[in-house]
């Protein structure tokens, strides 16, 4: 039998599954995916994707090649009915993350493009028509019996295996770990199509008491209709031909309309109970199941593989140690149910259950329209929950509040740098943490920061000025980077925080800030919340963190 031995076993090679690779393949950490399929996906499954998954494949270096199947910013129209009237929008235009907020795409095309993206990797191998049998665990690592298509078995043995294997995980089962939560059920008919002649590039929701349909558009001449199914109703009788073509009748007359695939699917609210039994762990549709009403449920995996990814990757390299691992959950786990609860929010909405509620809603969203602050929080999308971690891998609070970014995702200009070249700030902070400082070069603290911790977490250094400030004369020996922000993003979150430093982590999170004059105290909380009482012996002394200075900064 042949052995195989790796760092990482990723078990499912769909969206979370390749986006985590694809980050520990860009950290250098040896791994190995397999997933039962012969290959990626061929039909379309998730057909929207956010500025936060948009922003990872940025950092695992793919961005552009995945836009390249993508419909960039586009927006829901909702209806009364087919042929009714449009009682609200959602047309969001802010890119405060470097990209749109909602687009349009086509899982296949974009599950081949992260899948391409592993070639790159020496580190990494790639086995689609594999399935795991079974593994064991101890307190070294995890030894798993995997069946390739033709039989031929092997023994794949790692520190760690991510089960990002569906709704359906074998791997969960195998633990004995039960879904809970909500007891949602709805079934929807899914129809995709290709060589659509439909030119309307929003999403349409009817909001029919009767019967609801969501019509999307996707790229490339796509789009799928999603049509409820009511409990009586027999999913083999709605997918005949003859129903089909009545269903599709409203919106598609007797024009002709090439089929590719439909399906019944049945949507679920649930969350694993736990997603980590000591080397392994659950990510994806694995540990949370979510409608599709809010369009969250890949870009909430995708979430979960960088947040696990980087971590995993920091424990490998030795420069975090394995405690760390335990705050995946405790940060994932209240923004995936944030997120259901949404959906199932929106789905009261996009399904009413009766004319009474129809009613009632649409007026609400009517109303809603002639109040600006309220039609711009759904014009924007501004409803959509954004993580916040309020425990993990966060440093020492601030007096900031509401106003503080301890925990949240830093928003991502668009800088200029000395030499005229633009680009997103996450191209000049790099793959792992940044010290982030924005005002006027006269108040950059930048070049004074000496604690140890920065050079044992490898962190670069760069100075956002505001939009309109002249750059610095380039000097060969500056310790970080002067930029400007070109449209002016940081201005208005980060106008509390002239002065400050942010420490960025490499999932774009902030861990906190500090004035210069308070990094000891800060990088002292810090490293004792990574577990670090040890730096890097081969550029600073030894430290030590002690427990009281944990404990004294009210972490």
């Amino acid at each position: 039998m042949k052995i195989i031995h790796v760092d990482v076993l990723v078990v499912g090679g769909g969206p979370t599954g390749l986006a985590l690779s694809n980050v520990l393949g860009r950290a250098g950490v040896q791994f190995t995916l397999v997933d039962r399929k012969p290959s990626t996906i061929a039909e379309p499954r998730a057909v929207s994707i956010d500025d936060e998954s948009l922003r990872t494949m940025q950092a695992i270096g793919l961005a552009e090649p995945v836009m390249k199947d993508v419909v960039p910013g586009y927006g829901v129209h909702y209806f009364t009915r087919y042929g009714g009237r449009c009682f609200g929008k959602v047309i969001p235009t802010a890119s405060e993350y470097g990209f749109p907020r909602r687009n349009a795409f086509r899982q296949p095309l974009f599950e081949a493009t992260v899948r391409e993206g592993l070639n790159r990797f020496e580190c990494g191998q790639v086995l689609f028509g594999h399935t795991l049998e079974s593994f064991t665990q101890d307190d070294k690592a995890v030894v798993a019996q995997v069946t390739a298509h033709d039989g031929a078995q092997m023994e794949i043995r790692a520190q760690y295996l991510i089960a990002c294997d569906g709704g359906r995980s074998p791997v969960r089962e195998m633990l004995g770990i039960k879904m809970v939560g909500s007891t949602f059920k709805s079934r929807w008919l899914v129809i995709d199509t290709e060589d659509d002649d439909d030119t309307f590039s929003q999403m349409r929701v009817y909001c029919d008491a009767k019967r609801a349909v969501v019509d999307v558009p996707g790229p490339h001449r796509t789009r799928r209709f999603e049509i409820l199914v009511h409990p009586h109703e027999s999913a083999d009788a709605i997918m005949e031909p003859a129903a089909i073509r009545k269903l599709l009748m409203p919106f598609r007359g007797d024009r002709e309309t090439n089929i590719i695939r439909k399906v019944v699917y049945t949507f679920h609210a649930r969350v694993a109970e736990r997603w980590q039994e000591r080397r392994v762990f659950l990510a994806g549709d694995a540990a949370h199941l979510t409608p599709p009403y809010a369009g969250q449920g890949m870009n909430s995996g995708v979430r979960d593989a960088f947040n696990l990814g980087w971590k995993i990757s920091a424990v490998l390299e030795g420069r975090l140690p394995a405690q760390v691992l335990n705050t995946y959950e405790m940060e994932r786990r209240e923004h995936a149910w944030a997120l259901i609860r949404l959906a199932l929010n929106l789905g009261t909405v996009m399904a009413p259950s009766s004319r009474l509620s129809a009613f009632l809603w649409q007026s609400f969203f009517t109303f809603a329209g002639y109040i600006p602050p309220l039609r711009d929080y759904f014009l924007q999308m501004k409803f959509k929950p954004k993580p916040r971690f309020k425990e993990g891998l966060l440093g020492p609070g601030d007096d900031l509040g509401k106003q503080s970014y301890r925990g949240r995702m830093l928003p991502q200009p668009l800088v200029r740098t000395a030499d005229g070249r633009t680009c997103l700030l996450d191209d000049l902070a790099g793959q792992g943490f940044a010290l982030i400082q924005y005002g006027p070069a006269n108040v950059s603290g930048l070049a004074a920061l000496d604690h140890p911790l920065w050079r044992t977490l490898r962190c670069t250094r760069v100075h956002v000025l505001p939009a309109g400030s002249p750059l610095p004369a380039l000097r060969s020996d500056a310790s970080h980077r002067f930029v400007v922000d070109v449209n002016g993003v940081f201005e208005t979150p980060l106008a509390h925080h002239e002065g400050r430093v942010l420490l960025l982590r490499p999932d774009r999170y902030v861990a906190g800030s500090f004035k210069v004059e308070e990094q000891s105290r800060f990088a002292a909380v810090y490293a004792a919340r990574l577990g670090i009482d040890r730096f890097d012996e081969r550029v600073a002394d030894v430290a030590t963190v002690t427990d009281s200075a944990a404990a004294s900064s009210h972490v």
